[in-house]
């Protein structure tokens, strides 16, 4: 992960939850590396479908010159089965960016797109257009604001691994270059594989900017080809991948925080994909008999389609696929630990990363009305949880509360007294107005003489409602503050809880006295934000066989494997706690295990005591195929290509501790809005992570564990 991603402290680079509260301490850090790329060509032309989309009300991004977009199109590849669509779909995308406003396109300078189709995209001219358009194109300034875009439709393959490659499916996924398969002079040319990938878009990151989006219209680009028509999938024939291919890109330098392309947590792009694992990306022929027919990818056309129907000044990326249709054996998806941005922006939405979108339940006038939002039980919803919803301009339309909480969405009607006839609009958002939860109120102790005692209560001057109390005594508190008499820039907060008490019961901050006051209410919103999902667990019905381990590593990148020479096999968790020794060079890993008769949807984050951050580590690719299997079922983290840990005490520690989190749920749960990427005390801080509406599920099983990680001197 880049280092600007996560605050700092020991465990800035951890982040674990499993749908069952599950939190042990883990620390870590992830380094990225720099691509070597060869020389470029450009190809700018290319036929599509130029037929006029719907006009929409919208507002498109300013700045698009600040957009630069490197796209690839392959029909004919030498050794693969030919498409029809996929120069049409890469072609369709282009002239979406080319368009201007009157267009409802980007309006993007034509210099600014570099468009690679059929015998221009060699694999060889593939890494260059990547190093010369986007790397070191000298028009994007180094870690700046401009957007940049990588969109392929093509062939997408799942080849053999290189060998002792620990995968969860021993396999490698990658593009399809045009001449794969091929040996011009002798030399056998292999598929682009993911990790390759993300080696290129790592540098990328950390050379321009985190504001990346990577669109892929090809099967397995979703776990990366194309049928009811055809699929954009190649066979398996292509020769196994060796572990040293392109390992110029990484060669003495760190590996990359995931080698794994479709990370839902990657921290240097934004990922859109045409189908899920195991699905398939199909073309077929639209429109009429009597008119213009064309092969499109069904994903690409009704991507673009909703791109020039939504207000893109207020849309993020999860919102727009969640306006794309789920077709049989087809899944659009999306991820990215910024997928709840703004599109191709850098920004949350205006109304705040704790807003929600509103999806309308259909009802006739017999009925009453309703909405739905993706937090439910787990959350912490409880019926009669109030939601303000706000318009474009942040001004409050209207209340609604919490009617029905289930698992993974909660169902939510207008406040009484509210007018029945009030219009919502298509892109409004709504916040967590009152929780109506005693559970998620934090008990707060302050002494008579504390400072800031008129900034905290009466809780009039709170922004967010009864996240915090008044203690009557220590003895009630859950946390206590108190400013040291000889240093009036910070603040000691001691911790009552049973789970940090025990190896972090006090921490130091800075904080400012001029700031103080319009600062520590935000502050202690988001501890008890962070206390109450640390210790958040089912309870009533807990579920058994769900295990974490954590696990030193052996070999390199990408052949990490699990030294069993040390702890019980190689399992360094005992009575879930694990003990580190602060150390450079190691390399750690998670197996989370499932013995349960469930398959369940894992997620699993870091929670760090030393700054209150919330970081994720693992969520599902997929909302429908749950991949943590019942009976013996694993997902691993950090081994072979993944992102692998590193434990090591920041300067002047000796030391530290932090918490692994895993909730699991036998249905998919939108839980990543949880996260606090930086520290509440810090300057830039924003306040909670923003939430995403979700599709219906069911009332279903849950729960979460915790795992203590432990680092000294």
């Amino acid at each position: 992960m880049p280092p600007w991603f996560f605050p700092s402290g020991f465990w800035k680079d951890l982040a674990t939850t499993i749908w069952r509260n599950m939190t042990r301490l883990v620390s870590f850090s992830f380094f990225l590396r720099k691509p070597i790329l060869a020389e470029s060509t450009q190809q700018l032309d290319g036929d599509g479908d130029t037929r006029t989309e719907p006009q929409p009300n919208i507002i498109p991004n300013e700045n698009k010159s600040f957009v630069f977009a490197l796209i690839i199109g392959i029909d004919k590849a030498h050794q693969f089965a030919t498409l029809r669509g996929a120069v049409n779909d890469a072609t369709a995308f282009y002239k979406f960016l080319l368009g201007g406003r009157e267009q409802c396109g980007l309006g993007v300078p034509k210099s600014n797109i570099l468009f690679l189709k059929d015998e221009d995209a060699t694999r060889d001219k593939i890494l260059a257009a990547f190093e010369s358009h986007l790397l070191k194109n000298p028009r994007i300034s180094d870690r700046g604001d401009a957007s940049m875009i990588l969109f392929f439709a093509g062939h997408g393959t799942r080849v053999h691994a290189p060998k002792n490659l620990m995968s969860q499916d021993e396999i490698i996924e990658g593009i399809c270059p045009v001449d794969e398969r091929t040996s011009p002079g002798g030399k056998y040319v292999h598929t682009i594989p993911d990790y390759v990938l993300v080696h290129i878009l790592r540098d990328l990151c950390e050379k321009k900017g985190q504001n990346i989006t990577v669109i892929f219209d090809s099967c397995h680009s979703g776990g990366m080809g194309r049928d009811v028509g055809q699929t954009r999938a190649a066979n398996s024939d292509s020769s196994a991948v060796p572990p040293d291919l392109d390992s110029h890109l990484w060669m003495d330098k760190e590996p990359p925080t995931d080698a794994r392309l479709w990370s839902i947590s990657a921290t240097t792009h934004v990922w859109l994909a045409a189908c899920s694992a195991n699905e398939s990306a199909r073309e077929i022929l639209f429109g009429e008999p009597s008119q213009q027919q064309l092969v499109r990818g069904r994903f690409t056309k009704s991507l673009i389609e909703n791109l020039r129907k939504v207000d893109l000044e207020n849309t993020t990326y999860m919102e727009l696929m969640d306006r794309l249709p789920a077709w049989s054996g087809q899944t659009p998806i999306c991820g990215g630990d910024r997928r709840n941005r703004l599109l191709f922006d850098k920004k949350y939405p205006p109304t705040g990363r704790s807003a929600v979108s509103l999806t309308a339940e259909d009802c006739d006038i017999a009925h009453e009305r309703t909405w739905r939002v993706s937090m439910g039980v787990p959350a912490g919803v409880v019926p009669g949880t109030e939601f303000n919803v706000l318009n474009g301009d942040n001004h409050t339309v209207c209340t609604l509360v919490a009617q029905t909480v289930k698992t993974g969405e909660t169902i939510v009607v207008l406040k009484d007294g509210a007018s029945h006839d009030v219009v919502i609009p298509e892109n409004a958002r709504a916040v967590v107005s009152d929780w109506k939860n005693n559970e998620m109120i934090m008990r707060v102790y302050v002494p008579e003489a504390f400072p800031y005692m008129a900034a905290l209560f009466p809780t009039k001057h709170l922004h967010l409602q009864h996240a915090f109390v008044q203690a009557t005594s220590r003895e009630d508190a859950q946390i206590a503050l108190r400013v040291p008499e000889d240093d009036h820039d910070s603040i000691i907060v001691e911790r009552f809880t049973s789970t940090i008490f025990e190896c972090e019961p006090e921490a130091h901050f800075p904080l400012s006295p001029l700031k103080a006051a319009s600062q520590l209410p935000a502050v202690l919103s988001s501890i008890a934000h962070f206390n109450f999902f640390l210790e958040r667990r089912h309870g009533s019905a807990p579920l058994n066989g769900i295990s974490l381990e954590v696990y030193r590593l052996m070999g390199n990148f990408p052949t990490r494997q699990p030294d069993r020479r040390v702890g019980k096999n190689g399992n360094l968790v005992t009575d879930n706690q694990a003990l580190f020794k602060s150390e450079h060079g190691p390399k750690y890993g998670i197996i989370i295990r499932n013995a349960s008769s469930y398959d369940l949807f894992p997620y699993l984050f870091a929670f760090d005591a030393t700054n209150y951050t919330i970081v994720c580590l693992y969520s599902p690719h997929s909302t429908r195929d749950p991949p943590l299997k019942s009976v013996n079922g694993e997902v691993t983290i950090g081994m072979g290509g993944q992102r692998a840990l590193d434990f090591t005490l920041p300067k002047g520690l000796t030391r530290s501790s932090a918490f692994l989190k895993l909730f699991v749920a036998t249905k998919a749960i939108d839980i990543d809005w949880i996260q606090q990427e930086i520290s509440p005390f810090h300057e830039e801080f924003q306040g909670r992570p923003r939430l995403a509406m979700g599709r219906e599920v069911l009332q279903d099983t849950w729960d979460a564990f915790t795992v203590t990680l432990t680092l000294t001197a």
